[in-house]
């Protein structure tokens, strides 16, 4: 198998005490050839540890409590010795550091193989990154630190196996998942695909906590095709917000309708920011004609973000 992707530099992106950072090898499309049939055995073929000394170590004492990370999964279960010319090879990769007040933080790496019937949508291979986060106080040891994020790790990887299968459960499962990170990668396939099947399910997400989910499902709920949509969009707007702000015009020029029309009219009419003005503007020229003006220039390189109506 190839070797683990490149690590992030010192100022990676940290924040969540159990993060899921990267998902890559493909598209998140859906399998329109032979679907797997039952859970994937996956056998472990190496837990490495890179030391601070930056030398790479074997840890194969880690696999047993690392494969019970694949328990309860969907879709993969761990390899006994009667799979062992059917599984699906994995291998891990993981570093810590441990703060002057003893938190410590474990960044690590997973690829998994992907099931034949599944490589012309994904690719040979994916893999994904966590970062696993622990206060100084914590009782937890270095090993079960990196079994919980290899238990993240391959709840990413199985999931992004069910949505190239197109399994609509598994969809739902992860929009209702603590982990924001998730919640887009659903949103993400869901815009690619059906969204007016998941439309209730959007329109929950519209009072998410992370602005991100509730843009994205904004601009997911665009492509329903349903009008009736677009007063729940407006009324969960966040006008403080310019990318939000965008997607909900954006949104409403692709659902038209009567309340998506007196909306964009108000905007361009009233948007007190030029950026979002033009916008405005665009999106009503688009819900009226159907015919996508072009974007405007001043979108580019602007970042001042005026309020007017807004306040």
């Amino acid at each position: 198998m190839p070797g683990p992707p490149k690590p992030p530099s010192s100022g990676f992106v940290r924040g969540f005490a159990l993060a899921l950072v990267l998902t890559s090898g493909g598209a998140v499309g859906a399998c329109e050839g032979p679907r797997e049939v039952g859970p994937q055995v996956v056998r472990i073929e190496g837990i490495h540890h890179r030391g601070d000394d930056g030398v790479m170590r074997e840890e194969a004492r880690l696999v047993p409590q690392v494969g019970g990370a694949l328990k309860g999964l969907g879709g993969l279960r761990l390899a006994g010795r009667e799979h062992r010319g059917e599984a699906l090879g994995a291998e891990l990769w993981y570093q810590e550091q441990t703060a002057d007040d003893g938190a410590r933080e474990i960044y690590l790496q997973a690829q998994i193989e992907v099931p034949a019937g599944l490589r012309p949508v994904l690719g040979g291979v994916i893999h994904t990154t966590v970062i696993l986060e622990r206060e100084g106080d914590a009782e937890a040891s270095l090993d079960d630190d990196v079994a919980a994020a290899a238990a993240r790790a391959f709840a990413v990887l199985d999931t992004r196996l069910a949505l190239a299968r197109g399994d609509h459960d598994a969809v739902r499962e992860l929009l209702r998942d603590d982990d924001p990170e998730l919640v887009i990668l659903a949103l993400e396939w869901i815009r690619e695909h059906t969204p007016a099947e998941f439309s209730g399910d959007l329109l929950a997400l519209l009072e998410h906590d992370d602005a991100r989910v509730a843009t994205l499902a904004v601009e997911c709920l665009g492509y329903a095709a349903d009008p009736t949509l677009a007063l729940a969009i407006i009324r969960h707007a966040r006008p403080m917000s310019r990318e939000h702000t965008r997607e909900v015009y954006r949104a409403l020029a692709r659902l038209r309708g009567a309340e998506s029309l007196g909306y964009l009219r108000f905007a361009a009419a009233n948007e007190d920011d030029s950026i979002l003005r033009e916008e405005a503007e665009r999106s009503l020229r688009l819900a009226l004609t159907g015919i996508p003006a072009e974007p405007p220039v001043s979108q580019r390189g602007a970042e001042r973000l005026a309020r007017g109506h807004r306040q």
